[in-house]
């Protein structure tokens, strides 16, 4: 009888709500504005952060497909209420590995005295300080540890791996104890195979196994970043209406079911929900006929009225008070 096979990966790798608010925020605050060159910085960051993180998925391929469960993109509270993200979760019988992913360049020194990540700088010959992501992960590990107690779940040896995913980055001043923690993402099937072969005793049978990720997938809190508020940006600031994808000009006209653009002559069926999923994430999933209006800088109550009703939308309350959700 042939053996079944496990569906490996049972939480999808997905953007953060922080990255998917900076991406719309690109969209809707002006190139001049103020603030722009700070959203810009740090959208790079979260963008260039979920690209490390995709491209360790390849190299997870490689793990046997009945040895873990693979779970990303987690966000779960710990019994005190502090919130942890996990950028990979894999769930054996035996044990657990966090793996976190490093996209970061250069010349890279792991200081273990005094607890940072060093990055040598080649213009200057200076030494720029970053987080330490040892100590992040042996918090990250204590949180899950508590998590699993939390919910009835035996102790469950944990291992930790940091992944550095940028194909320029230069470790030196290595040492065995860094290397046990640290690997390039080339080398995570090798090192996964290694922790493996340290956890032989099962603590999990594969039911439990199953129940374990299941709960985790739905205890996965996702993040609510608040963007105009954080960056103290009025939404008077913003782009309004609907964006052309083609010129980037706004707003387009609505004639019917098609948007047309009057700069360039583009025009789209489907151009407009960019327009929702931007509202959503920089102003609330509930809106009112005179909130949308504006928004989408619609002509009427009554033609966006008939907007709305063409979208399905849940809503709640009569005709004066009616709230949309943008789900």
């Amino acid at each position: 009888m042939k053996k079944r096979r496990w569906k490996m990966i049972k939480k999808q790798r997905e953007k953060s709500h922080r990255l998917l608010t900076h991406e719309a925020a690109m969209r809707r605050i002006p190139k001049n504005h103020s603030k722009y060159p700070m959203l810009e910085k740090e959208h790079g960051k979260l963008f260039y952060g979920h690209k490390g993180e995709e491209a360790m998925d390849y190299f997870l391929t490689f793990l046997p497909d009945n040895e873990y469960l693979i779970l990303n993109s987690l966000r779960l509270e710990d019994p005190k209420g502090r919130y942890f993200q996990m950028d990979t979760v894999l769930l054996s019988q035996t044990h657990c590995i966090i793996v976190d992913s490093k996209y970061i360049n250069g010349v890279l020194e792991f200081d273990e005295q005094a607890n940072q990540l060093l990055r040598h700088l080649p213009d200057n010959g200076g030494i720029e300080k970053l987080s330490d992501p040892i100590s992040q992960m042996a918090r990250q590990r204590h949180q899950l540890a508590l998590w699993f107690d939390k919910h009835g779940f035996p102790p469950i040896p944990i291992a930790s791996l940091i992944a550095l995913t940028h194909t320029s980055a230069t470790l030196i001043k290595t040492t065995p104890s860094i290397m046990k923690k640290v690997t390039f993402q080339t080398n995570l099937p090798n090192r996964i195979k290694e922790i493996n072969g340290i956890h032989t005793h099962e603590k999990l049978c594969k039911k439990n196994l199953q129940k374990l990720s299941k709960l985790m997938i739905k205890k996965h809190t996702p993040d609510k970043f608040n963007l105009l508020v954080n960056y103290k940006i009025p939404p008077q600031e913003l782009i309004l209406g609907v964006i052309c994808t083609s010129c980037t000009s706004a707003p387009m006209q609505k004639k019917r079911s098609t948007w047309y653009c009057f700069k360039c002559g583009a025009s789209s069926k489907v151009t407009h929900l960019e327009a929702l999923l931007d509202h959503k994430l920089l102003l609330g999933e509930i809106v009112t006929n005179k909130e949308i209006r504006w928004f989408l800088q619609l002509p009427s109550p009554t033609a966006t009225s008939k907007y709305l009703s063409s979208l399905n939308l849940r809503f709640e309350g009569d005709y004066k008070g009616r709230k949309y959700f943008l789900k």
